[in-house]
């Protein structure tokens, strides 16, 4: 699975992340691990350390909509999957078709084989 953390040029300004958030500043402080002073250092300075970017950035509405998007992707991908297997059990049941048909009949071992199409 491809990292979904963007670098840290993409990555909003400390301010719309915190703007972003729903929840009160305390939670948030404590969610990151930090003192409610050290976020609202964090926010007058308007710099803070990557890994609270990156926390506050899954939590925001960008972070989800990643994590959507990838989620979407991955389930796409794997009903694309399931219909390929299910296109191969049908062909194979066509298969299986053609040599119980072909069972009792005086014949090359091979006859079913070539009666497939």
């Amino acid at each position: 699975m491809p990292f979904l953390a963007p670098s840290f040029a993409r990555l909003p300004p400390l301010d719309y992340l915190l703007a972003d958030q729903v929840e009160p500043r305390k939670k948030i402080a404590r969610h990151l691990g930090v003192s409610l002073r050290t976020l609202q250092r964090y926010q007058a300075s308007g710099n803070a350390p990557r890994a609270v970017y990156l926390a506050l950035w899954f939590e925001s509405r960008w972070g989800m909509a990643a994590l959507h998007e990838q989620a979407y992707n991955e389930a796409r991908h794997a009903r694309a999957w399931v219909a390929s297997l299910e296109r191969e059990c049908e062909r194979l049941r066509g298969v299986i078709r053609v040599h119980e048909k072909a069972q009792g009949q005086p014949a090359a071992a091979n006859g079913g084989v070539f009666h497939l199409v």
